[in-house]
Order: C-alpha cells, then sequence, then structure tokens
C-alpha cells in the first residue's frame, strides 16, 4: 500500500498563489500602503502660522500685531491695493477694537477658530470696517443658528444690535423672535430696556400678536414698571402703537375712560385717538388706491384667556387680563412657537386671489394666443397646399396645350 506525501510548494509558486489571491481582493479589502497625509488646507496654515514671515504691522490704539500682508489682501478689500509688504498700518481705536480685530484675524488664518456669542456683534463690526464678505458672512450665519443661538440670546443681541445703532442684526433679530414678542414681554430682560429699544421693537411690523390693544398695553406695562423714570417717555411710546388699527369698540372704550387719567395721559392719549381716526380715513382711501398698508403679524394662541374677546368683545380686553396672560408665558418661547397659529389678512388672501386670477388669466391669454397661432398656421399650410394645386393643374394645362399645337402642326405637315 503506497503513501502519498504532502507536496511542498517552491518559494516561487507560492509567491504565484499570492499574487493570485491577491487579484481576488476587493479594494476594500486590501490594506493601505501609503500613509495618510496631512489635508491641504491644515498644511497651508501649518506653513503660514509657522514658515512663512509676518511682513506687515498693524497697530490699533497701544496694540501692535504682526500680520501676513497675503492673508489680510486676501480676506479684507480694504487692503486689496493698500497693504504693501514690510509697511506698517494703523486703524482707528473708534471704528474697530483691538479684541474684535484679534477675532478676525485668527478666523483668516485658521479654519478651526471661535468667537464667543457676546463677542459676535463686535466682530461683525470688525469685518464690515475690513470690508471682509466672507467673515460677514460667517458671522450672519451663525447669529442665524437656532441651534447654538437661542431666542434670548436672539432678544440680548437685538437689543445690543439697537444701542450700537447695527439695523441690519436688529432686523435680522427681530425676525427671529417678532412671533415670541409676548413672551418678551414677560421677560426682566424687557422691562430692562431703555427707551430707544423700547420704541423700535413696538414700530416693527414683525410683531407677533393677536390684537393691537396688546401692543398699547406692552408699553403701558413698560412705562408703569418704572413710572416715575419713564413717565416722560409716555409720549414717544405711545406713538409706536398704531391705534389705528384697533377695533372701533376697543378705541372708544379707551375714549370713554379718559376721565380715569392724568391731565397729561387724558391730552395724549386723545391726542393720538383722534390721530388714529384721520390715520383709518387715510388707510380706507389708501386702500382703496391700492396702496399697501403697514400690519402687525396676527397670531391665534389657543390657550390665551381671552380669545373669545377678540371677534367682537375687544373692548373688554383689560390690561389687568393681559398682564395676568403674559405672566403665564414667562420663559415658555419654544412652547409658546409650537403652538401659535399665524392668521392670513384679508388684504393678503385678496393678493393672492389677485395673483391668481392674473396667472390665470395670463395663462388662459398665453393659451389663447397659442391657439390663434395653431390657427394662423395651419391657414398658411393650407393655403400653401391650395397655391402647389393651382401651380400644378396650370402645368398640367399648359402640357395639354402644347401638345395639342404640336399636334395641330404636325396635321398642317402632312397636309
Amino acid at each position: 500500500m503506497s503513501t502519498v506525501k504532502n507536496h511542498q510548494p517552491s518559494e516561487q509558486e507560492a509567491q504565484v498563489k499570492d499574487a493570485e489571491n491577491s487579484t481576488n481582493l476587493s479594494s476594500s479589502q486590501m490594506q493601505k500602503v501609503l500613509p495618510q497625509k496631512t489635508p491641504l488646507q491644515e498644511a497651508v496654515e501649518n506653513f503660514m502660522v509657522n514658515t512663512l514671515v509676518k511682513d506687515v504691522k498693524i497697530t490699533i490704539g497701544k496694540q501692535v500685531f504682526e500680520c501676513h500682508s497675503c492673508v489680510l489682501r486676501t480676506f479684507c478689500k480694504c487692503f486689496e491695493q493698500t497693504l504693501l509688504s514690510g509697511k506698517a498700518f494703523t486703524l482707528p481705536e473708534d471704528k474697530i477694537s483691538a479684541e474684535s480685530f484679534l477675532l478676525a484675524y485668527n478666523w483668516m488664518i485658521s479654519s478651526d477658530s471661535s468667537c464667543q456669542r457676546g463677542n459676535l456683534l463686535d466682530l461683525l463690526v470688525a469685518a464690515e470696517y475690513l470690508d471682509a464678505p466672507k467673515l460677514v458672512q460667517s458671522v450672519y450665519g451663525a447669529l442665524n443658528d437656532e441651534r447654538f443661538f437661542s431666542n434670548l440670546d436672539a432678544f440680548n443681541c437685538f437689543t445690543e444690535a439697537c444701542t450700537k445703532g447695527i439695523s441690519s442684526v436688529a432686523d435680522l433679530m427681530i425676525d427671529r423672535i417678532g412671533k415670541s414678542f409676548l413672551v418678551f414681554v414677560s421677560s426682566d430682560e424687557f422691562r430692562e430696556l431703555n427707551v430707544n429699544v423700547v420704541c423700535t421693537l413696538l414700530s416693527s411690523d414683525l410683531l407677533g400678536v393677536h390684537t393691537e390693544v396688546e401692543v398699547f398695553y406692552a408699553g403701558l406695562l413698560w412705562v408703569i414698571s418704572d413710572y416715575t423714570e419713564r413717565k416722560m417717555y409716555l409720549r414717544r411710546v405711545l406713538r409706536s402703537v398704531r391705534f389705528e388699527l384697533m377695533p372701533p369698540p376697543a378705541q372708544l372704550n379707551f375714549g370713554d375712560r379718559l376721565n380715569e387719567m392724568t391731565p397729561y395721559a387724558l391730552d395724549l392719549l386723545l391726542f393720538l385717538l383722534c390721530v388714529a381716526i384721520i390715520n383709518a380715513q387715510e388707510r380706507t382711501l389708501h386702500n382703496q388706491n391700492g396702496i399697501p398698508q403697514r400690519h402687525r403679524i396676527y397670531i391665534r394662541d389657543p390657550l390665551c384667556p381671552y380669545l373669545d374677546l377678540l371677534e367682537n368683545r375687544t373692548e373688554e380686553l383689560s390690561v389687568t387680563m393681559f398682564r395676568d396672560y403674559i405672566l403665564s408665558l414667562e420663559n415658555e418661547f419654544d412652547e409658546f412657537k409650537a403652538r401659535i397659529v399665524e392668521l392670513v389678512s384679508e388684504e393678503e388672501t385678496d393678493e393672492e386671489e389677485e395673483n391668481a386670477e392674473e396667472n390665470e388669466n395670463a395663462n388662459s391669454k398665453e393659451g389663447d394666443e397659442d391657439e390663434e397661432e395653431m390657427e394662423e398656421e395651419q391657414c398658411e399650410i393650407e393655403d400653401d397646399e391650395e397655391e402647389n394645386e393651382t401651380v400644378e393643374v396650370e402645368e398640367e394645362e399648359e402640357d395639354i396645350d402644347v401638345d395639342m399645337l404640336s399636334e395641330e402642326t404636325e396635321q398642317d405637315a402632312i397636309m
């Protein structure tokens, strides 16, 4: 009985077999041969920070910053033609602070820069002064990011933007917080606002309210919260209220209660109610002329205790009812925003219907024009066919005449 010995492959056979097996492996199963390299952006940043010479000096107040001119020229339009290598440049401290410039420059040279929320407006001011559009865009993106910038942060940012006169940021923030206006009225931050910010807020078209009466009461509560110091601002605050947007019964109710007020408040409210009547008449005329009017964002909160008064009994809405309602909303930003419903005004509905009707008329008109064009093309085709038939008939008639003449000639010749 013979035995079979195990065949030991030679070194050459083993190499061939390994090569065959490697060809059967997918790309995901193959081991990486080359080590992972540093990403290009990180390599450029490292070279710029650690190797490239800082060739310009920027002075702001008493602080001097050594910077790369190529970086500033790349990101800042104000330096494109003016900043030369080896030169020193001084920036006015009243236009841009040293801290905000440092934040801006760090953003330019690093992809991993950060900024505290409280410094975002200063960074925006620096970016706008340096004319750095990409940095401006980045700051606006951070301000509008609800994941990191809460409603209360947005409200504080609105206040700061009004104080610093940055209207673009104030408009952006009020666009975010406007529908939660009633929640902000319940906060301590609202009661601590200065008169300029209060008037800017109450004058906005983006306030979410059930009725203009709430705007009136919000202004009164701000004045009453520190009446001794703020009674001098009563006129300014109430002029931000659009009394002409109140239902007429509410206006009459305030008129009937003038005797309960101080002489100064009586004269002021009487004047404002008269102005409201005039404005309401002008608004009617403007509506007839098709001129759009300024409104608020009208909402409905299912948990509002005076919801049933808003249709026909707004005059029964008292300041006490309003105060109790807003106190129940304290710190309910997310819950309030989730449950409210935004109403569509009659003017917007009419405008949408008019636009839809115009589009429909335009489409039908285009359809009629297309049909007319098709009819004209069909008529032209039919006319061309008739002309072709006429030409063919004439050619046949001409051929017949020629044949007849030739036959007659031949007959004459024969004769």
